[in-house]
């Protein structure tokens, strides 16, 4: 279809896809990459923002920093940088708790301060193309007891190698086995009722495997 695109016929066949297809969404766009972005743009005319159609990219640039599924962060800027004065931002989180959106509020708006930003996309020329955007949050309606009491909204944990560098198939293995010992830590403390999820009406049942998560 790219090659379609940039072809002798590719300006017909533009026209004819978006007859057809009038409005797109495209979601997680922070997994696009170069060719298909070049699709889109071809068909689209992204810059132009025609009133004949609509094209709403729906993604997270701080995803698009790390290059998940072939996602490419220059990619996301040549959106941003078309779209210029037409972007929007969710500003509730529905998933996590007040605590926790409060704890990665502070240590962003921190990050946010230093001279490059929190992402380190802070320039003299375009200014910052990748601005941290504090949001609430509507909450959940359990929270998490550790020990008995309230557990910490946020933990950092580091591996400190002293002078020697730390290797990533250490730090992988360590922080492993760091993960694991604590997440078996809470289940053990379930089985006592010292590891459990207490609701608004202050009823609480033990914490489970299902409860726990684990992202990499």
């Amino acid at each position: 279809l790219d090659q379609a695109l940039m072809g002798a016929g590719g300006t017909t066949l533009a026209a004819r896809i978006r007859t057809q297809f009038p409005v797109a969404l495209i979601d997680e766009f922070q997994d696009t990459d170069p060719i298909q972005y070049r699709i889109f743009d071809r068909i689209y005319r992204i810059v132009d923002s025609t009133p004949d159609c609509g094209v709403f990219m729906i993604g997270d640039p701080k995803q698009a920093i790390y290059s998940f599924r072939g996602g490419d962060i220059h990619t996301y800027l040549r959106a941003r940088d078309a779209t210029a004065g037409r972007h929007y931002t969710l500003g509730t989180n529905f998933r996590s708790t007040q605590l926790l959106v409060q704890a990665v509020n502070q240590c962003f708006n921190h990050a946010e301060r230093q001279p490059r930003g929190a992402f380190r996309y802070v320039s003299a020329q375009h200014g910052n193309r990748v601005p941290f955007h504090a949001v609430q949050a509507k909450g959940r309606g359990d929270q998490l007891l550790l020990g008995g009491r309230p557990a910490q909204a946020l933990t950092f944990w580091y591996l400190d190698g002293g002078d020697a560098p730390v290797t990533a198939g250490t730090y992988r293995r360590e922080m492993a086995a760091r993960a694991a010992s604590a997440v078996g830590s809470w289940l053990r403390g379930a089985e006592s009722g010292d590891s459990a999820l207490l609701d608004l009406s202050g009823q609480s049942r033990r914490l489970q495997p299902a409860d726990i998560a684990v992202l990499v």
